[in-house]
């Protein structure tokens, strides 16, 4: 009995590491309350960039992410939600952490070359051991419409 307790556990605890990605055309947008910067355009060449993360209420125990650009905290989204930021072209740090305390709260990020007027899809995941990971994923970066 004890045996399957703890294979049951296990697998509990593989799962939850798991987390489903979400287009961010099927993901709820994030509130207004949730987006503290780089919300609006500051000029009509300010790249895009959309960030959706995963679905998965065991993965950290459904806890959201931290945004950050150049170390600035942009936004705090929830499971299964998208927040579009903007950010003048050129070098970007995003960089992204979970927001309760589990799997620490180490900041993850990626450098984007922003092109001017491009638009970038970044997914936010729980790889191993429940680290928010950020990804750049398809579609590839495309010229948006303002």
């Amino acid at each position: 009995m004890r045996r399957l307790l703890l294979i049951g556990f296990g697998c509990i605890a593989i799962a939850g590491c798991e987390t489903t990605r979400v287009s961010p055309e099927q993901a709820r947008p994030v509130s207004s309350e949730d987006v503290y910067a780089f919300s609006r355009p500051s000029s009509p060449s300010d790249a895009r960039i959309v960030f959706t993360q995963d679905s998965g209420a065991l993965s950290c125990f459904g806890a959201g992410m931290q945004i950050f650009l150049d170390e600035k905290l942009a936004a705090e989204t929830s499971n299964g939600e998208s927040v579009k930021l903007y950010h003048k072209p050129g070098p970007t740090q995003l960089s992204i952490k979970n927001k309760a305390g589990c799997a620490g709260g180490d900041l993850r990020g990626l450098l984007l070359d922003l092109k001017p007027g491009y638009s970038y899809s970044v997914r936010g995941y729980r790889g191993a051991w429940d680290k928010a990971e950020p990804l750049l994923t398809s579609p590839e970066p495309f010229q948006y419409r303002k």
